[in-house]
C-alpha cells in the first residue's frame, strides 16, 4: 500500500443527510454525549437473562462489555452516536424505528466552521447505520457543554439539595423568524419518556417544564441525581426575545424547588427549535463505493465539464 500513488479527485463536499447547523461563535465546547443506550443494550442484548440481573451501575460501567452481545451494525450505532460527541456540537436526535423506515429529528450545532466536512460525513455514518437497524422503539440523544451544568452536593442521601443562592440556569437569546407555524412546534413531550429515565421530578418542577413549553425556544434540561451530587446539564436558547423576563423567571422557580427533588436517577426534557422530521427506508448496506479503477479518467472527465 505505501507504493501505491492514488490522485485526487476532487469529488463534490458530502452533503449532510439530516440538517446541521455552523455557530462558529468561539464558544469554549466541552462536548458531552448523553443518550438512552442501557435501554438499547438492554433491548438488543441477544441473551435476556444475562442481562436480567445487570443493575443500572454496572451497565454504565461495564457497558462495552455487554456490547459484545449485540449485533455489529448495533454496536457501530453507538459507537457512532459517542464520536459525535467528539465534535464542539451542542443540540440533540431523537430517532424512531418503525416497521419499514426510521425517523430522525434533530437538532445539531457546530461550533467550529472548520469541522463542517469531517462532523458531516460523521452524521451521515450514524444515519446510514441507523437504517441498517431493524426494531422499534425509540432513541435520544442529547450534546450539551459540560462547562454549563450546574453541581448541588449534599451531605448525606436524606438531605435535601439546597442550590446556592447565586445559582442560575443560563441561556442565551436569539431572535427567530417572526413568522410561526405552530403545527410545526417542537414539545418536550413530543417523543415521550427516555426509558432510561428513572427519576420522578416533583410537580412544581413539572409545572414550569410545562409552562417553558409554551414559549419560543429550543434546548434541553436534564437532572441527574447521586447520592451526594446534584448535575443539572443544561443548553437553552430562546427564541423571542420579547418573553426574556419570563424566561428567566420560570428557570429562576425551578432552581427553587431543587430541594424537593427525592430519590435518584436521571430525568430530562429536549425541545427541538421546530418539527424537521426526515424520514429514510431501512437498508440492509450502504450503497457501494469503491474507487475507481481508472481515476485518471475520472480527472479528465471533471476537467472537460468545468469547461
Amino acid at each position: 500500500m505505501s507504493r501505491l500513488a492514488l490522485p485526487d479527485l476532487h469529488l463534490p463536499p458530502e452533503k449532510a443527510l439530516i440538517p446541521v447547523w455552523n455557530h462558529d461563535d468561539g464558544l469554549d465546547i466541552e462536548t458531552v454525549v448523553y443518550s438512552s443506550r442501557k435501554s438499547f443494550l438492554r433491548e438488543g442484548n441477544i441473551d435476556p437473562y444475562l442481562m436480567a440481573d445487570v443493575k443500572d451501575v454496572e451497565l454504565e460501567k461495564y457497558y462495552k462489555n455487554f456490547m459484545h452481545g449485540m449485533g455489529k451494525t448495533e454496536r457501530a450505532f453507538l459507537a457512532s452516536i459517542s464520536r459525535l460527541g467528539r465534535y464542539p456540537v451542542l443540540g440533540g436526535l431523537a430517532i424512531r424505528w418503525e416497521e419499514n423506515a426510521v425517523f430522525i429529528d434533530s437538532s445539531l450545532n457546530l461550533q467550529d466552521d472548520n469541522l463542517t466536512l469531517a462532523f458531516t460525513q460523521a452524521v451521515n455514518t450514524m444515519v446510514n447505520l441507523a437504517r441498517a437497524i431493524h426494531r422499534d422503539g425509540v432513541f435520544k440523544c442529547c450534546l450539551f457543554n459540560a462547562k454549563n451544568t450546574r453541581h448541588i452536593r449534599r451531605a448525606s442521601e436524606s438531605d435535601a439539595f439546597i442550590p446556592p443562592a447565586d445559582l442560575v440556569i443560563p441561556f442565551e437569546v436569539m431572535q427567530a423568524p417572526l413568522s410561526e407555524d405552530k403545527s410545526r412546534n417542537h414539545s418536550y413531550f413530543e417523543d415521550g419518556q427516555d426509558p432510561d429515565e428513572f427519576l420522578t421530578l416533583p410537580s412544581e418542577i413539572m409545572t414550569e417544564i410545562a409552562y417553558l413549553n409554551d414559549i419560543r425556544h429550543t434546548g434541553l434540561i436534564i437532572f441527574e441525581a447521586l447520592p451526594t451530587h446534584l448535575k443539572i446539564h443544561s443548553d437553552y436558547v430562546l427564541l423571542d426575545p420579547t418573553q426574556h423576563d419570563v424566561f428567566k423567571a420560570s428557570l429562576a422557580r425551578i432552581i427553587s424547588a431543587v430541594p424537593l427533588i427525592n430519590g435518584l436517577g436521571v430525568s430530562g426534557f429536549m425541545k427541538m427549535p421546530y418539527k424537521n422530521t426526515r424520514q429514510f427506508s431501512l437498508q440492509i448496506q450502504a450503497d457501494a463505493h469503491f474507487f475507481p479503477k481508472n481515476p485518471r479518467a475520472v480527472q479528465k472527465m471533471d476537467s472537460n465539464q468545468d469547461f
